[in-house]
């Protein structure tokens, strides 16, 4: 199970082009588990919300800590209904001595 909320979905997808399987987290900054070519079979285990990749923030859990971005991939079905993306604004404050 990942640290983000995931919605609980299960079945099975194929990459429809060459992709990289993210560790810990649905980042393209996430380190990279393997690659898959494109037809390769994989059984979803949860969907979740993470970066968005040409608009498209919807990513699979397809192991423990293993993330695939779902834009990769053929259409789940039933496709799950995915929260409304929430940015946070941040604030960097930098404190110094005098």
């Amino acid at each position: 199970m990942s640290n983000f909320t995931e919605l609980p979905v299960s079945g099975n997808v194929n990459t429809t082009v060459m992709v990289y399987v993210r560790q810990n987290c649905p980042s393209m900054f996430a380190p990279v588990a393997h690659a898959l070519p494109a037809g390769s079979p994989l059984t979803v285990c949860g969907a979740v919300v993470g970066d968005a990749v040409e608009g498209n923030a919807h990513w699979y859990r397809v192991g423990e800590n293993t993330f695939i971005w779902a834009g990769a991939c053929t259409r789940l079905e039933p496709y799950p209904e995915f929260p409304e993306r929430i940015k946070t604004n941040w604030l960097a404050i930098i404190l110094h001595e005098r």
